[in-house]
């Protein structure tokens, strides 16, 4: 979060499909809808229209798009309740800032800042505290450029930017330091439809239904219960989905040899540990909320001289 002139705030919000990301914080996507009736716990709940929710209990299925129904409303508030609690406040005027894939970024950039100029002005609660937040602009970024945007300045010479999400992989060419707008792409390949295959394989190989949680686990190197076998086999699986999205790359016309690549946010930790091979020129920033302070970064230089 930025602050600007008083009582004003930049907050960026990356609203991924498997996780959501502030500068500061990151949770889980799905949303639960509890209806009047007070929640148990007031962890992860929010109050909202006369409804409470939960924001962050396990992830939500892909849809289309994000602006046919409040789920990504919901998420928003939550983002910024937690951005504003960090900083003691509880009413702000905000420029959030948001983003969108590269590629699709020019056709969905004015539904996006429709959807939350519709309802500009929030009272809600989240874990039991009140905010009042009024969002007085909205500024929508695109992924993956976002995520470096704060080092396209020494960027020269040509690179590969890769940023492996939860729906599709967003690839940006920059050129000393501009992006490359014509040999920047959006591939079908991400890591839900990945861990969906795994899960498919391994019922096939193993006869048994293994949870998402688990297969993530083992794809960022956590403790897991799974048999080391089935460990291996799920280890296995995800570098054939790393060589066959380089692959892919290649015969797009990208040279992975020699081309400078940055792979960013989660899907770097995927990269780095399952592409198989050692290059000098790749690099790995697996900073989960890259997009996020990418976002706030964007946002600050087009807000201009209202910083603080």
């Amino acid at each position: 979060m930025i602050k600007l002139q008083e009582g004003k705030y930049i907050i960026g919000f990356d609203d991924g499909y498997q996780l959501g990301k502030t500068a500061n914080h990151v949770f889980d996507n799905g949303i639960h809808m509890l209806g009047t009736a007070e929640p148990t716990l007031i962890e992860r709940s929010l109050f909202y229209d006369g409804e409470y929710f939960k924001v962050g209990e396990g992830r939500a299925a892909i849809t289309e798009d994000k602006v046919s129904d409040d789920d990504a409303r919901l998420r928003t508030m939550a983002a910024m309740a937690m951005e504003l609690r960090g900083a003691g406040l509880h009413k702000a005027e905000v420029v959030l800032a948001v983003g969108l894939p590269f590629s699709n970024y020019g056709r969905d950039k004015p539904k996006l800042i429709d959807y939350y100029a519709r309802q500009n002005r929030l009272e809600f609660s989240y874990e039991g505290e009140d905010y009042t937040v009024e969002i007085g602009k909205v500024i929508v970024c695109p992924q993956c450029y976002s995520a470096i945007a704060t080092r396209l300045g020494n960027m020269k010479g040509d690179y590969l930017i890769v940023d492996i999400g939860s729906k599709t992989t967003d690839v940006v060419y920059v050129q000393n330091g501009l992006p490359v707008e014509s040999r920047s792409i959006t591939i079908e390949k991400a890591m839900v439809k990945w861990i969906k295959e795994i899960q498919r394989e391994m019922k096939v190989q193993s006869g048994k239904d293994l949870p998402e949680q688990e297969i993530m686990k083992i794809a960022l190197k956590e403790d897991s219960n799974l048999p080391g076998a089935y460990a291996e086999l799920i280890r296995s699986m995800l570098r054939e989905k790393m060589c066959s999205l380089e692959l892919e790359l290649t015969e797009r016309g990208y040279s992975m040899d020699y081309l400078n690549i940055i792979y960013v946010g989660g899907g770097a930790l995927i990269a780095r540990d399952y592409a198989g091979k050692y290059r000098s020129h790749t690099a790995y920033d697996c900073d989960l909320c890259a997009n996020a302070k990418g976002y706030e970064f964007l946002a600050r230089q087009i807000v201009g001289k209202g910083a603080a």
